[in-house]
């Protein structure tokens, strides 16, 4: 009997030990997606103050800096914006930073990547939802997955960048799959046209590394300098100059 009852409390310890590392997983990203959110708030709060932001971290975690934060509101997504691989795990990167130190919102073309999840709200997991103007199009030689997009096709989101010198609102355009080795999307717009911005992340996919990623594409369509910006002479134009064709390899994100 002794044995018996040993043997039940044993297998119970172990039913809850399952349950609780089952659980485990959801409530991180969870508060991973809380966490991130909240920095990135007080950090778009900050910069619409202008109010300073430099040595702005993000609290306990990292001593990785800020000063460029991202706003997609019809899909709630508020994201510091960092130029290094650690700062995905806290908001989104830079992604040609890299190669281009001072890559910045009003380039000819500004590339963020982010990590998605399983989970509603967490990093870059709303971007499926976001509404571009042509929906989602199919791309030769890589994944077609329209079952990933739900933003439908309308009348674009805007995605809103902000810095110390201005705020940039890009219009999305279109969704679309790359292969993960193709760096088409770094590439500037020929000179003329209008200046871009790419958001990207994995797709939803049942396991870790899928070889392709997911894009959202948008075209830049008002500058809104600060105080700060308007004696910095901030470049408000919205059209292409000395394109620039970028390669550095697998595009990043998980």
């Amino acid at each position: 009997m002794h044995k018996r009852r040993w043997l039940v409390g044993f297998l119970l310890l172990l039913l809850v030990a399952g349950i609780g590392l089952i659980a485990w997983q959801p409530l991180h990203e969870v508060n991973k997606g809380r966490r991130a959110t909240t920095e990135g708030k007080q950090l778009i709060k900050a910069l619409k103050k202008g109010q300073p932001v430099e040595g702005k971290t993000t609290p306990q975690i990292t001593r990785i800096q800020a000063d460029t934060a991202l706003s997609i509101p019809s899909v709630g997504i508020d994201l510091a914006v960092y130029k290094t691989t650690a700062g995905l795990a806290y908001g989104a990167y830079a992604e040609l930073s890299g190669v281009k130190a001072n890559t910045a919102p009003g380039d000819n073309n500004y590339v963020l990547a982010g990590h998605s999840s399983y989970l509603h709200g967490v990093l870059f997991a709303n971007l499926f939802q976001l509404t571009t103007s042509r929906g989602y199009e199919r791309r030769t030689g890589t994944a077609y997955r329209p079952s990933d997009y739900q933003g439908g096709q309308g009348t674009g989101g805007l995605i809103k960048v902000y810095t110390k010198l201005g705020t940039f609102t890009y219009q999305a355009d279109v969704a679309y799959t790359v292969n993960g080795n193709d760096t088409s999307i770094l590439s500037d717009p020929k000179s003329g046209e209008t200046k871009q911005i790419h958001l990207f992340t994995c797709p939803r996919t049942g396991y870790k590394h899928p070889p392709f990623r997911y894009v959202v594409q948008g075209h830049l369509i008002k500058v809104k300098p600060t105080q700060l910006g308007f004696q910095k002479h901030l470049d408000t134009s919205l059209t292409v100059t000395n394109p620039t064709a970028y390669s550095v390899g697998t595009l990043t994100s998980e």
